[in-house]
């Protein structure tokens, strides 16, 4: 695929070597579908973008810079996948960084696979990693570019096993690799706490939003294994298959779906 990315706005091939983004992951990224040349639920990840700019504190690009580069990348009617990074720039040796430092925004379009539909009418099995979440209570919740436990979960993947379920040093359900976790207990619906560790992705916020419509009362809790196996129901959600019910995680098994279907439908209208 041709043009596949934008660095600052050019069909650039060349990246800086000295850019903190390579060199220290010092940056933050968001990851989209993009339909029709419309990123979809735009403004929660333009606002993440800045909370996670904030956070970092590097210089962000408008709004409008941002749509304005996937206009541009993004030409043809087809769904793709979207991804910004931005990095706080370029620098010379060593951590320390101007404060006037520019920074660099890229584009990526990605080609979207259809998820398999035996993920959607049969579910999908975790595998329990051993890597654990690294914790920093500062950078709770950023996206940023160090994701290297992320990596590490994801090698330990076999090839029936959709993602890696994460635990926090103290052995409480934290998140997966590539998304976020949900347990039902009849009408309660339960996202582990994130105090010191992981990302509250863009479809968390919209389960978090919508739960009410579907009758069901959300709550953030401390979820131990064990308490996970006993759920009613388990779902994972992204920003690219919505939302997935999980059918296994090691000897526990869950044969049925009630709110997988409905809310992997409320994060593809919001």
């Amino acid at each position: 695929m041709k043009n596949n990315f934008l660095i600052n706005g050019s069909y650039s091939k060349k990246i800086n070597p000295f850019d903190r983004g390579l060199a220290f992951g010092d940056g933050i990224f968001r990851t989209f579908l993009v339909k029709n040349s419309c990123p979809i639920n735009w403004d929660m990840h333009y606002n993440k973008l800045k909370n996670d700019a904030k956070i970092l504190q590097i210089k962000i690009p408008t709004k409008q810079q941002l749509i304005t580069d996937i206009k541009k990348l993004f030409s043809t009617k087809k769904t793709f996948i979207g991804k910004i990074i931005i990095t706080r720039g370029v620098s010379k040796q060593g951590y320390q960084f101007n404060k006037d430092i520019k920074n660099t925004r890229i584009v990526l379009k990605i080609v979207y696979k259809k998820i398999n539909k035996k993920f959607l009418t049969d579910g999908v099995r975790l595998k329990v990693c051993k890597t654990r979440v690294s914790e920093n209570s500062i950078f709770n919740g950023c996206k940023h570019l160090n994701r290297i436990d992320n990596v590490i979960a994801k090698s330990e993947l076999k090839n029936y096993e959709f993602d890696g379920l994460m635990l926090d040093k103290d052995g409480f359900i934290n998140e997966c690799a590539s998304s976020n976790i949900f347990a039902r207990f009849g009408k309660i619906i339960l996202s582990p706490k994130q105090i010191n560790a992981g990302i509250s992705g863009v479809c968390k916020q919209i389960v978090i939003k919508n739960a009410n419509l579907l009758g069901l009362k959300f709550k953030e809790k401390n979820i131990k294994l064990s308490e996970l196996k006993a759920a009613d129901e388990v779902i994972i959600t992204n920003s690219i298959f919505g939302a997935l019910y999980v059918n296994q995680i090691e000897e526990k098994n869950w044969k049925e779906e009630f709110c997988t279907a409905p809310l992997r439908k409320l994060i593809i209208k919001s």
